[in-house]
């Protein structure tokens, strides 16, 4: 095993996963062929948008959590209303990716998705080998059976419930981080992965939309992620950071590590 040391933390190579991964992928070659669509972002598009249509359009199913965490950043619900439209989830991939290949898990692991909006993460899930009976979202806003309405600061889940966590570009949308934090300690069961993503670079949202989006917290590396989980860090998988030459440009911190209980 390649194992580096970047800092505090112990980051294996991340090809050292990919040479055994089989055990995520579906076995026949329908379920294969399935697995395989799936990670074609305009197939996940297409099945993300006609279930929509049919789900909110239709049905009329769309609602939102009504007494959200004071937690929760203001305009945190509205903007995500606006933001419904990413069907094909291409961003969360950055964070699918790596998650996928950790050889901890596997198809049979319960995965909670925080912040989805549309069901094209989910999707994502599943064409990258996990079971899509294994697969929870939870968010403010929800039309989709797959979807709980809820709110990571206080989850509807019982303790040990699931093996990962994929909380891409939400810790931003919180004015109290360590609260979210506890919340998916709690969830995971002992040893379990999370997987996080948040946005930094330059940021002209108050200019196009009138508001600054979120918590209004910037977060510039790795440390700002998993200091909120301070004794419960265990296991660096994958780390993201800013690279000098990106400084003055949009990316993404990501950092995917186990946790101790």
């Amino acid at each position: 095993m390649n194992v580096e040391r970047h800092g505090p933390y112990l980051v294996v190579n991340f090809n050292y996963f990919v040479k055994d991964h089989n055990q995520h992928k579906y076995k026949g070659i329908f379920k294969g062929f399935i697995h395989q669509l799936l990670q074609v972002d305009l197939i996940r598009y297409s099945i993300s948008r006609l279930r929509f249509i049919y789900f909110v359009k239709v049905l009329r199913k769309l609602r939102t959590l009504e007494s959200p965490h004071e937690g929760v950043a203001e305009n945190t619900i509205d903007h995500n209303l606006k933001g419904i439209t990413d069907y094909a989830a291409v961003r969360p991939l950055a964070l699918i990716k790596p998650l996928s290949v950790i050889e901890s898990l596997s198809k049979d692991s319960k995965v909670l998705t925080i912040g989805p909006r549309t069901e094209g993460e989910m999707l994502a899930l599943v064409g990258y080998g996990f079971l899509p009976q294994n697969i929870v979202g939870l968010d403010l806003i929800t039309y989709s059976p797959w979807v709980d309405i809820g709110d990571m600061h206080q989850m509807p889940y019982n303790e040990n419930s699931f093996d990962a966590i994929l909380a891409g570009w939400v810790i931003a949308y919180s004015h109290s981080p360590g609260i979210a934090a506890k919340e998916m300690i709690r969830v995971l069961k002992p040893g379990g992965i999370v997987a996080i993503g948040v946005e930094y670079g330059i940021d002209n949202a108050k200019e196009l939309l009138g508001y600054i989006p979120g918590a209004g917290r910037k977060t510039n590396s790795v440390d700002q992620i998993t200091k909120y989980f301070t004794d419960h860090l265990d296991f660096m998988y994958f780390s993201h950071g800013i690279v000098d030459s990106r400084k003055n440009m949009k990316g993404s911190v990501l950092a995917i590590f186990s946790i101790k209980k």
